[in-house]
């Protein structure tokens, strides 16, 4: 009789524990930031040649306040001032549980030991999200290689 008590203790436990984790973790700012290069077409600016796209992933709404990207060597920051959003929407943005804004902006200048490592986004409440792609590191890669230097396109 002491075994089936203890088994529905133990398994009492850890029921609590997950359910406690599973609480926390719904209560946690979730948001992914994926630079893109962008292509545009049509009537499309073609200087707009970046996108940053932030997801909301968390249980509850957020507002996205800044995006833009962050640079390698310094603890600088090249924000998207005037942000291009192709929806129609107003900017901050705010994002529902599961929904996604893409931001569209020209790339940040490529300096000497100023290049952009990843993408970032802001909320609100002051929460930095950072996040970057294979797209991401190959155009800067291209926009800083030598060959590229002074050629348009």
């Amino acid at each position: 009789m002491s075994a089936i008590t203890l088994s529905i203790a133990v398994v009492g436990a850890v029921l609590g524990i997950i359910n406690t984790w599973a609480g926390l973790d719904r209560t946690r700012l979730k948001m992914r930031v994926v630079p893109k290069q962008a292509i545009p077409v049509g009537s499309a600016d073609p200087r707009l040649t970046i996108c940053v796209e932030v997801t909301n992933l968390s249980s509850f709404a957020i507002t996205v306040r800044e995006t833009g990207f962050k640079l390698r060597r310094t603890k600088d920051r090249a924000a998207i001032i005037h942000p291009v959003v192709f929806d129609g929407g107003a900017w901050p943005r705010r994002l529902e549980p599961r929904s996604s804004v893409t931001v569209y902006a020209q790339p940040p200048d490529i300096h000497v030991g100023r290049l952009p490592k990843c993408a970032y986004a802001t909320t609100d409440c002051g929460v930095t999200k950072t996040g970057t792609s294979e797209a991401f590191r190959a155009f800067v890669g291209h926009a800083r290689s030598p060959n590229t230097q002074g050629q348009d396109g």
